[in-house]
């Protein structure tokens, strides 16, 4: 069976009113965390920060590996595994330019616990209470 490798980030920084993290809309209508597949040759981190530049114009400080999920995905007809690894990002700017191209329509940065409840992937909770367990939030 094929394999696939992503790379993402739940992205941060810290505000006056505490932590706040940034959710974009995709393509599929589902709040998540950015993140895209690793090009040839290229490392998990360094796909993880090309990812998030290039669908929100963010950058900044890459914090450590904080999770890694695998699931199965059907394209075309075509099953294949997919692994996405999920980095902390400490966001240096909190202007956000979308990739409108991938289908990225809204963003939002968002409390802790208004993140939770938007969240709709069934791997992205475990993947966001790593997280707030590293972030101590």
């Amino acid at each position: 069976m094929p394999k696939k490798h992503a790379a993402g980030a739940v992205v941060f920084r810290r505000t006056d009113d505490g932590v706040r993290f940034l959710l974009i809309y995709d393509a599929y209508g589902h709040w998540t965390f950015p993140k895209g597949h690793l090009e040839d040759g290229e490392s998990s981190t360094a796909a993880a920060r090309r990812e998030v530049a290039e669908e929100t114009g963010v950058n900044g400080h890459l914090g450590p590996l904080i999770h890694a999920i695998f699931y199965p995905v059907v394209k075309k007809g075509v099953t294949y595994d997919k692994q996405v690894d999920w980095y902390l990002l400490e966001a240096d700017n909190d202007g956000v330019v979308l990739q409108a191209e991938e289908g990225i329509t809204a963003y939002q940065w968002e409390t802790a616990d208004e993140v939770a409840a938007l969240l709709s992937y069934p791997q992205l909770p475990e993947v966001f209470a790593k997280a707030r367990e590293v972030l101590g939030v």
